[in-house]
């Protein structure tokens, strides 16, 4: 679904239902109303508006902190690939040489197969997943000696660091919040609106305004907890951006810098 579908479907239909409804009820109570109506209903609106709001307002937190998470852990997914190419420099050429290359296609992977593959499915990209096994391959078949050496075992420590952050990335990419949740959102988002229909005002347009001003509230806060939930789909989707730094940068150290 789009962005502009997504948005019509979850801001503009409940105000439409809010103004609607309201309209509708207020008809069918005119002249039934009773002297303390509102005394009763008002508490029950409020305790039900007091519990959807810390539902819903939970909700927008732990998602919101989900997509900073997941922003952070790209970051540092990149940022550690970066030193690992500059951490070849102390390496033989020839292992350098096999290093870098395959540190290179690792991140040419990310950026152009596997963040399109976990846009669309929550999946990984086989290509990347190769280039990870090549490189612990690289190590098994090295002699003892080589292995152990310093920058060797560095190299090791910070791969180990871009291979648990992508496997963390690959997860992120396929979270969503259960359906239970959307279920409890949904629900209550109709139970608090149909509320507001069965208050009464003399006047029905600032009923209805009101009405519809709760509906685009509760309407928007939806809309970002959607939007947020999956940080690598929509219209607030991560980008592979440092993964394409990482690129530049790789440029500039085979140039010596």
């Amino acid at each position: 679904m789009n962005t502009t579908s997504l948005a019509f479907l979850v801001i503009v239909l409940p105000i439409a239902f809010a103004a609607i409804g309201t309209i509708t009820v207020r008809r069918a109570m005119h002249g039934k109303v009773k002297e303390g109506h509102n005394d009763v209903l008002v508490p029950l609106f409020l305790t039900a508006g007091t519990i959807y709001a810390v539902l819903l307002g939970f909700l927008v937190i732990v998602v919101w902190e989900s997509y900073g998470a997941a922003k952070a852990n790209a970051g540092e997914e990149a940022s550690t690939l970066t030193t690992l190419y500059r951490q070849t420099n102390g390496m033989p050429a020839e292992e350098r040489a096999t290093m870098r290359e395959h540190v290179r296609a690792y991140t040419e992977a990310v950026v152009n197969k596997e963040w399109a593959i976990q846009a669309a499915t929550g999946g990984a990209s086989p290509d990347a997943r190769r280039q990870i096994a090549q490189i612990y391959r690289e190590f098994s078949t090295m002699p003892a000696g080589e292995a152990n050496t310093a920058i060797n075992q560095q190299f090791l420590r910070d791969f180990s660091v871009v291979t648990a952050d992508r496997n963390r990335r690959t997860l992120q990419a396929g979270e969503d919040l259960p359906w239970i949740l959307w279920l409890g959102l949904g629900t209550g988002a109709v139970i608090v609106l149909g509320m507001t229909t069965l208050l009464y005002m003399d006047s029905i347009w600032p009923h209805v305004a009101m009405s519809g001003i709760l509906a685009a509230m509760i309407g928007m806060l939806l809309f970002v907890t959607l939007v947020l939930a999956r940080p690598f789909v929509g219209p607030l989707a991560l980008d592979p951006g440092p993964f394409e730094h990482s690129l530049s940068v790789y440029a500039s150290v085979d140039k010596g810098n």
